[in-house]
């Protein structure tokens, strides 16, 4: 579920498109969420990745904390695309987000997705 960032030429806005996969996303010319206009010129965004601080190991440790996913902000952050989106997402979408505020993982969602559509989940 790939969420692209465009700027519109209508209304000189940066804005953000959710697509429900990536089929949807090469096929669909996107609407702006603002004013509905046509001229989105796709954003290429960084990649960001935040990284907890650490005190230095122990010698000999090899222990390393994991971050824990921030399940609430993405749950935030769907129902804010959602709402500004001029169509309607669908069911599983909503299922996704209230999963996601109630705690639980992004990849256990997936997988169970997956699962129900008779899709494996490979890990990379």
């Amino acid at each position: 579920m790939p969420i692209y960032e465009y700027n519109c030429s209508d209304c000189n806005q940066d804005v953000e498109v959710f697509f429900l996969s990536l089929t949807e996303a090469s096929e669909e010319k996107p609407l702006c969420p603002e004013c509905g206009g046509k001229k989105l010129e796709r954003i290429i965004s960084s990649v960001s990745v935040a990284k907890e601080k650490t005190s230095p190991a122990a010698p000999g440790s090899q222990k390393q904390k994991t971050q824990k996913e921030d399940t609430k902000t993405l749950a935030d952050t769907m129902n804010k695309a959602d709402r500004k989106a001029k169509k309607e997402y669908g069911d599983d979408f909503k299922e996704v987000a209230t999963r996601l505020e109630k705690g639980e993982s992004s990849t256990s969602i997936e997988k169970s997705m997956r699962a129900r559509v008779g899709e494996k989940m490979e890990t990379h």
